[in-house]
């Protein structure tokens, strides 16, 4: 059981597919980042919320459950032996980065 993951680079302007995102940037912040699309972002009644600037209820929720989610990857990916690193980043954003590929891969 998962979820869809798509390789993705971090400028292209297209719209992002649900579900979690390996962003290639090749800009600041260059490198290999995480990301999550949750599938409820895409809804009328969130976008609403978003430009009303809503801060509590279903826009706290997803921005928590992003966070877990993200986590998660991460946590997946450096127990699959890829060393990553959380950028702490101005306030309380942060960014999840891939460093690089295992040295030994899994078989």
């Amino acid at each position: 059981m998962g979820f869809p993951v798509t390789v993705l680079s971090a400028e292209m302007p297209e719209s992002k597919p649900v579900g979690g995102h390996v962003l290639v940037h090749q800009m600041e912040p260059f490198g290999v980042t995480l990301d999550w699309h949750a599938p409820v972002r895409d809804s009328r009644s969130y976008i609403e919320k978003v430009l009303n600037q809503e801060q509590y209820g279903l826009i706290m929720y997803v921005s928590l459950a992003t966070e877990v989610i993200i986590r998660a990857m991460l946590d997946v990916l450096k127990e699959a032996g890829f060393r990553v690193l959380i950028d702490h980043r101005e306030r309380h954003s942060y960014l999840c980065r891939v460093l690089e590929p295992p040295r030994f891969p899994m078989v």
